[in-house]
């Protein structure tokens, strides 16, 4: 595939990516509240009837309330990592080298994590958080890295010298 076509399928890719984290945040609080809500329950209920623990539904419920933030967290943190991979695959495309390619990918990251936090002030019910900002970019970072190893690996059983990331 040349550079060109693979530019165009990132470039959409991204593109499509980015729309996506906008339209979670562009949700009203209540919209996204009961998602999380709902996966939040429906992630206890399932793990109950897996291990067959028996819970009641107000159990369950109070699992689920417990478990909802950090679920809600673990998805912002996973919206970044892809973004940032993403980013990583087209500036590699791209031919740039090195240790400047995560760094650009985590920088892009964080400031579209930025500018999308600022968006969220004026949506109805949501406002703009800082630690999230800082949640997506520890995302972004993870996301990287996890890359970076695969990257590495597959490098290390080709035998071959990474050229790419060093």
């Amino acid at each position: 595939m040349n550079k060109t076509v693979m530019r165009l399928i990132l470039g959409i890719m991204l593109a499509g990516w980015m729309i996506i984290i906008f339209w979670f945040s562009n949700q009203p609080a209540t919209e996204s509240s009961e998602i999380s809500g709902t996966i939040s329950y429906r992630l206890v209920e399932d793990t109950d009837e897996i291990f067959n623990w028996g819970l009641t539904t107000d159990q369950i419920g109070n699992i689920a309330g417990n478990i909802e933030y950090p679920i809600r967290k673990a998805a912002h943190m996973t919206e970044y990592a892809i973004f940032s991979i993403f980013v990583m695959i087209a500036l590699i495309v791209d031919g740039i080298k090195g240790v400047r390619i995560p760094v650009i990918s985590a920088v892009i990251a964080i400031a579209f994590a930025a500018t999308d936090e600022f968006h969220q002030t004026f949506v109805p019910g949501r406002y703009g958080c800082v630690l999230d900002v800082l949640i997506d970019a520890a995302g972004s970072i993870i996301g990287l890295i996890i890359v970076y190893i695969i990257y590495k690996n597959m490098c290390k059983h080709k035998g071959e010298k990474c050229n790419n990331i060093n």
